[in-house]
């Protein structure tokens, strides 16, 4: 498994109003990506220089490409553009994933 985070360092002018449109009109298109297994939003603690992470995860690197050369990727791009009142770098890293057994 694969996953692509989304670092968005910085903060919006607008908390509320950029919660609002990510969670509700933003994340929305983005689960229209082919392959996409599962969307996992972390919010930082106020005060601190990362506002939040997206983890977008896929069974592998190939899956991950093909979404990230999609149309609809392209459209959630696009969107991205829009985001409400964000100030900030906006940063991407891809990780391989292993989980670790409890117990």
């Amino acid at each position: 498994m694969v996953k692509l985070c989304v670092f968005y360092l910085g903060k919006p002018s607008d908390p509320a109003a950029f919660d609002d449109y990510y969670w509700n009109h933003h994340l929305a298109l983005v689960t229209r990506w082919p392959h996409i297994k599962r969307i996992v939003l972390s919010k930082g603690l106020p005060g601190g220089d990362l506002y939040q992470i997206t983890e977008l995860y896929f069974d592998n690197r190939e899956a991950m490409e093909a979404a990230l050369a999609s149309p609809e990727r392209a459209v959630a791009a696009e969107d991205g553009r829009r985001l409400p009142g964000y100030t900030g770098a906006i940063e991407r890293q891809t990780f391989e994933v292993a989980e670790y057994p409890l117990g």
